[in-house]
Formats: structure tokens, C-alpha cells, sequence
């Protein structure tokens, strides 16, 4: 981290229904940022597409720096990648980029981990590299990674227990 930059605290915060629509537009953002490494096409609304929000709304939070908003994150039941279950999945995490580098992630991430304890996998595709760096460098130093190929496309899962 550069000298000089200052860390924020992240609270996290439990979502509801009445929060559904701002994760929606949270997600476009977080969209956004992945068609840099992912072919992500826009539609002619000049949104994209998701589709898992309705399964991806299990645990769902959003992350807040002072009273503003900072991203989102979802949290689910169970594995999509590897079928592991019991096991925590951070099915999406996102933080807004005026909060980047200042400790906003890993602080919502200790948050979240604090929340779920058990077995987790947090995995992220391949050609995320950004992603990949990210959970690499805030996850348990006691984890286990490994490569795995699910709906075409090849990820890296981290495996750990949050205690």
C-alpha cells in the first residue's frame, strides 16, 4: 500500500428486499468492471445481463464505508464449483473503485468471515487476475487453492475454514 493513502473501516450490513433494487444497480457496476477480462455484452437497454440474482439471495449485504455505500457482497449455502456443502460461497464481492486500496474489502471480508464460520471457498475464474490477486492476498494464509473447470470456464478455488 502507498504511503500516504488512507484506510477506511468497512462495516457490512445485512440486505432485504428493500435493498434488492440497489444491488441491481450494484451489479452493473460490478459488470462493468469484469468486461475488461470477461466477454460481457451489453444489451440494447444499455444494461447487462444477470441472471442469478434470485440464487444468489441467500446472504446477501452490502458494504458501507461511514453511512456510504461501498459495494456488495453475496454469501450462499454450499459450493456451486466443487458441490462441497457445508461450506460458506462468496458468490459475488464487489467494492466500489473509490474505495480500492484502502482496506474496504478486507475489512468487509473479515466481517463476512466473522458472520459464516466453518468451511469457505471463494473462488474466482481464471482470466479475473485482478480478482485472483485480491483473494489471494486477503484470504487465510492457511488455504488451500486449486484449479477447477465449472460452466466452461476455468477458476481458482481457495479453500479454508473461518474460525
Amino acid at each position: 500500500m502507498k504511503s500516504g493513502v488512507k484506510l477506511l473501516q468497512a462495516s457490512v450490513v445485512p440486505a432485504d428486499a428493500n435493498d434488492r433494487a440497489t444491488v441491481e444497480r450494484l451489479i452493473q457496476l460490478y459488470l462493468y468492471d469484469m468486461a475488461a477480462d470477461q466477454p460481457f455484452a451489453i444489451g440494447d437497454d444499455g444494461t447487462y445481463q444477470y441472471d442469478l440474482l434470485d440464487q444468489f439471495w441467500e446472504h446477501p449485504y452490502l458494504i458501507r464505508v461511514a453511512d456510504e455505500l461501498a459495494g456488495f457482497a453475496l454469501v450462499i449455502d454450499g459450493c456451486p464449483i466443487t458441490g462441497h456443502t457445508p461450506c460458506w460461497f462468496m458468490a459475488e464481492f464487489f467494492v466500489l473503485r473509490t474505495f480500492r486500496r484502502r482496506s474496504v474489502g478486507r475489512g468487509a471480508l473479515k466481517s463476512l468471515l466473522a458472520r459464516h464460520k466453518g468451511d469457505w471457498h471463494i473462488a474466482s475464474q481464471s482470466t479475473n487476475s485482478t480478482a485472483g490477486q485480491f483473494w489471494s492476498k486477503v484470504t487465510d494464509t492457511d488455504r488451500t487453492e486449486y484449479a477447477a473447470q465449472f460452466d466452461g470456464a476455468d477458476w481458482t478455488v481457495r479453500s479454508f475454514v473461518s474460525k
